[in-house]
């Protein structure tokens, strides 16, 4: 192994060579442009075999790795912001068809510029597993893991590895580079699979759409084979450690610090790596507060999550995204997922973070001291934005 201090979008086009892609196709948006770049150059120097497709646009970048997965090459994909939503339509076909892409989503908000969750999260719809990473090693680590899970003969699910523009993006930050025969005896080639259809699907129909003369076969098919992303990342997580020593919780969650918490704050992407710094801060100063770091968004970690608020007197969530007249996504989800909870944590909502604003390390004690007021019975609001 090697280290190599490098920024996050490297990070990202250095596990496309290590995983040994076979098709990459991208069209430059900022702040991604520079993974097409450093894409450019590996081809251009034969640095390994891979056909590197420039396109007119994010739409035909998602349509071209779209036809190479279907006859089985390993394929790669990235854009940002405006990119994504310009990539929504083929985004669906991609899911339906159970094509194990990889993309890299470096993310920037719908708003303006700068980095919030709301393009990635804006693509809930289309049928693919989401991840949201932290620094540039996750990068790294987490779109080899992606290949794993996404070309596993159970899932045939394609997914996005999320991580903060500008923040990661162009920052640069040690990076430990694994050697290219663990990785390779890791992560064997892409096996192309005719049909991952069950036997009592009829394939014509299926692929018009029918179901096999039941029209919700299809999206029956596909949801199942998400919620099994879960024990395959938890399998692919273990297998990672043992490989190259290195994890992030089980794959799914990853806590930090809540051996003995009381209360819990759940956040994702680079702000989870401040709430680190701030739970350390309240720690010693004798306040009871962990964080539980969130990396899949899709599938959402349900049974973690209930078994975590089993055992906490308050939960403060923080969304790095907004979904207007309607609420943080991953603080409406979880209220779903615990609703059935006899006993359930006293829950804070906060959106932090959004159109790029920084979120400091005194922030996230607010949140920390604002939860454990509530869990006192004290009145505090529901809903604060940060």
């Amino acid at each position: 192994m090697s280290y190599e201090v490098m920024v996050g979008n490297k990070a990202a086009a250095t596990a496309c060579k290590l995983a040994r892609v076979q098709v990459a196709s991208a069209f430059p948006i900022t702040p991604q442009t520079t993974i097409t770049q450093y894409l450019s150059e590996m081809h251009a120097n034969a640095e390994w075999d891979f056909d590197f497709v420039n396109v007119e646009g994010e739409l035909s970048s998602q349509v071209v790795v779209q036809g190479a997965s279907r006859v089985g090459a390993r394929t790669f994909t990235c854009t940002s912001g405006p990119g994504l939503l310009y990539m929504h339509h083929p985004m669906q076909t991609t899911g339906s068809s159970r094509l194990p892409v990889v993309m890299a989503v470096v993310h920037r908000g719908y708003k303006g510029m700068q980095p919030d969750h709301s393009d990635l999260m804006s693509q809930q719809w289309t049928g693919w597993g989401h991840i949201y990473v932290e620094h540039a090693q996750e990068v790294l680590d987490s779109l080899l893991m992606a290949y794993k899970v996404a070309e596993d003969p159970r899932i045939r699910i394609p997914i996005a590895v999320g991580y903060d523009g500008y923040v990661l993006s162009y920052t640069a930050e040690p990076v430990e580079i694994p050697e290219q025969s663990l990785v390779d005896e890791w992560l064997p080639p892409n096996k192309p699979m005719p049909s991952i259809l069950p036997d009592e699907v009829d394939p014509e129909t299926f692929s018009r759409g029918w179901g096999g003369g039941d029209p919700q076969m299809p999206w029956k098919i596909h949801h199942e084979a998400i919620l099994k992303i879960e024990d395959v990342l938890k399998e692919t997580m273990d297998s990672f450690e043992k490989t190259f020593g290195r994890r992030y919780g089980n794959g799914m969650i990853e806590p930090y610090m809540m051996e003995d918490a009381d209360c819990a704050i759940i956040a994702m992407g680079t702000i989870a790596g401040t709430a680190k710094a701030a739970v350390e801060k309240m720690q010693n100063e004798g306040k009871k507060v962990g964080l539980i770091k969130l990396r899949s968004y899709i599938p959402f970690p349900e049974n973690d999550l209930k078994e975590w608020a089993k055992k906490l007197d308050g939960i403060a969530v923080v969304d790095r995204s907004i979904c207007p007249g309607k609420g943080g996504p991953v603080y409406g989800k979880l209220k779903s997922v615990l609703y059935e909870l006899e006993d359930k944590p006293k829950m804070l909502q906060f959106h932090a973070g959004l159109g790029g604003k920084e979120v400091r390390t005194h922030d996230f004690e607010m949140i920390g001291d604002k939860l454990l007021k509530a869990v006192k019975g004290e009145t505090v609001d529901p809903v604060t934005w940060v």
